[in-house]
């Protein structure tokens, strides 16, 4: 009972931050005969919101919604990390219209809030950052644990996208490639390929999540063969990786006879770097995106992108408005060859 202030303080932050309220609040006495309570105890609740800038309260003008929380019920953060072209990014585009189309036709407005790593390890640099206030947070390609629990620690809903997050906490819409990198591998063997490479990110300090497609690509390989560690290359996510990454593949030692690549976007560089050497193999790539000088009747595990980012933006929705948590769902990438990626 002593602490029944901290509980009603609790509710009337939650109304607060969901509109209930409008620009005003109930006068003092409405509020104590709701909870059951005396006048202090509702005075001292109010204390509590007005310390942290929710309120104002003000004599014979009663007790108001400051202007900037009113805003932030309309706001949606969207955190990302790694590319500052995230509007023109092949893979990531298509994730940010589906979800804004969305997000903006329910009255929502999302705010893009650039996260920086360390050039050096990869890390996130979260000694300056802070979130905004929002109705709610989504979460694009992140899976470190520092940030997740900084975004838990608000009170509001979240939910992440993209890569898996190994985080029962955490809400999610993620892409499986395990069908669809299964699919590839049994139509390369079938056509004749006997040594397939990786071409991708085969280790991670961060989020064992980030490397979904390569055991993807493990579990395919054992059905016919056993794993040849020549034929593996690591590639991160970044331009200029993927022709490295064809290099080392080439110096050690194991010739492939067709490649699979992680990255889409790389593709153009890694068939470049094979031509160099006078190679020309089978090349699948992951996701399934439009790119200049590659033809869209070319084989290709797709990820089905503008549907997670507006799964993204209906799951928030509906878990701001019905006051609890997003759930999660798994969509499959599935392998297709012989059709048009546009008309996919």
């Amino acid at each position: 009972m002593e602490n029944k202030h901290l509980a009603i303080a609790a509710e009337l932050r939650r109304r607060i931050r969901d509109g209930e309220y409008g620009d005003r609040l109930p006068v003092s006495a409405e509020l104590a005969a709701e909870f059951g309570v005396n006048i202090k105890t509702i005075h001292k609740a109010l204390a509590h919101l007005t310390a942290e800038g929710l309120i104002e309260r003000r004599r014979r003008d009663g007790t108001r919604v400051r202007a900037g929380m009113r805003a932030e019920r309309h706001l949606v953060e969207v955190l990302f990390e790694g590319f500052a072209t995230i509007f023109s990014h092949p893979f990531w585009s298509e994730i940010w219209n589906g979800m804004t189309e969305v997000l903006l036709a329910e009255g929502f407005l999302p705010v893009l809030h650039m996260l920086r790593t360390s050039p050096d390890s990869g890390v996130l640099q979260l000694e300056d950052f802070e979130m905004i206030p929002s109705a709610g947070k989504i979460i694009l390609g992140i899976g470190e644990k520092r940030l997740l629990d900084r975004v838990a620690a608000t009170g509001v809903p979240f939910i992440a996208g993209c890569d898996r997050i190994n985080d029962p906490r955490v809400a999610q819409i993620v892409f499986d490639f395990r069908r669809g990198m299964a699919d590839a591998v049994k139509f390369l063997h079938e056509n004749g390929a006997k040594k397939i490479a990786f071409i991708g990110q085969c280790s991670n300090y961060i989020s064992l999540g980030y490397l979904h497609k390569f055991e993807s690509y493990l579990s395919a390989i054992q059905h016919y063969s056993a794993i040849d560690p020549g034929l593996i290359s690591e590639a991160a996510p970044l331009p200029g990786s993927g022709a490295a990454a064809v290099e080392h593949l080439l110096r050690s030692g194991t010739v492939p006879d067709a490649a699979i690549a992680a990255y889409d976007h790389q593709l153009p560089e890694i068939l470049t770097a094979f031509r160099q050497h006078g190679m020309e193999i089978p090349l699948i790539g992951c996701d399934g995106l439009e790119l200049p000088g590659m033809t869209l009747l070319r084989p290709a595990i797709v990820a089905p992108r503008r549907k997670c980012g507006e799964l993204l933006a209906h799951e928030l929705v509906a878990s701001i408005r019905q006051h609890r948590m997003p759930g999660s769902r798994t969509l499959d990438a599935i392998f297709f060859h012989g059709k048009d990626l546009s008309a996919i």
